[in-house]
């Protein structure tokens, strides 16, 4: 049993993929479970986009990755909605005090997922500016952070999205 945690990146989708993350993670399910945020209006994805947009304007970043999202999967004793709905605060803190973030908790489907929750990170750095690369020290920082949260082993899947890959 492991923690599951993906890491996708995707460079060519812009302010629109940020826009249309900041919408996937207030589309209802976390009603459920939980969301939240830090840096950011987390209750109204319109605010929490434009807050984020303001960011990058301020510090001329609009023409990089706008975020990086990582979807958190949990796994045997952690696959329920009260623990998930405990570490997910916990986990999404990891970047508070230099990243905007946004988190959805999705309840488990039993035919296909876990409950997990979506992480939704503004690229840009609140404090300086500098962009989250998403490298693998940055990613096993943050992996372990998980791991510290959960007691659990992880396990981590990148995906890049390339313009290629998507269906128009």
């Amino acid at each position: 049993m492991a923690i599951l945690i993906k890491v996708i990146r995707d460079s060519d989708g812009g302010l629109k993929y940020l826009r249309n993350m900041c919408n996937y993670i207030r589309d209802g399910r976390e009603q459920e479970c939980g969301y939240g945020g830090y840096g950011l209006n987390p209750y109204d994805a319109g605010a929490a986009y434009s807050q984020m947009e303001q960011v990058k304007r301020y510090y001329g970043q609009t023409s990089t990755n706008p975020l990086v999202h990582f979807v958190v999967s949990f796994d045997g004793a952690t696959d329920n909605a009260a623990f998930a709905s405990q570490a997910a605060p916990q986990i999404a803190g990891y970047f508070k005090d230099n990243y905007q973030v946004m988190w959805g908790l999705h309840p488990s489907d039993p035919d296909s997922s876990h409950h997990h929750m979506h992480i939704l990170l503004n690229s840009v750095n609140l404090m300086n500016g500098t962009l989250f690369h998403s490298g693998r020290d940055e990613v096993n920082g943050f992996c372990n952070h998980v791991k510290t949260i959960t007691g659990m082993p992880y396990r981590v899947v990148y995906d890049s999205k390339k313009k290629d890959d998507k269906k128009e």
